[in-house]
């Protein structure tokens, strides 16, 4: 497991995005978004703690992928 220190890249918080954001940007359930966050070419987390438990992804990087694999995502995300 990853786990990039912050100082090495860094991002102000509105420039990141935690689990359950994603898995509200994606309209699905915890399992389905820890498969898809997973595998499937998604980005890499930007910061995972040390037990795995907090990850937090870059919001373009994570924007990005959804643009290309879920088209409409920004018209169903309040």
């Amino acid at each position: 497991m990853r786990t990039v220190n912050p100082v090495d890249e860094p991002a102000r918080p509105s420039e990141l995005v935690t689990f359950t954001e994603i898995r509200e940007a994606l309209g699905v359930g915890k399992s389905r978004a820890h498969t898809i966050t997973t595998h499937f070419a998604f980005p890499r987390p930007w910061f995972t703690d040390r037990d795995g438990r907090i990850r937090l992804w870059r919001r373009a990087d994570v924007e990005r992928w959804l643009d290309a694999n879920r088209p409409g995502w920004r018209e169903t995300t309040p």
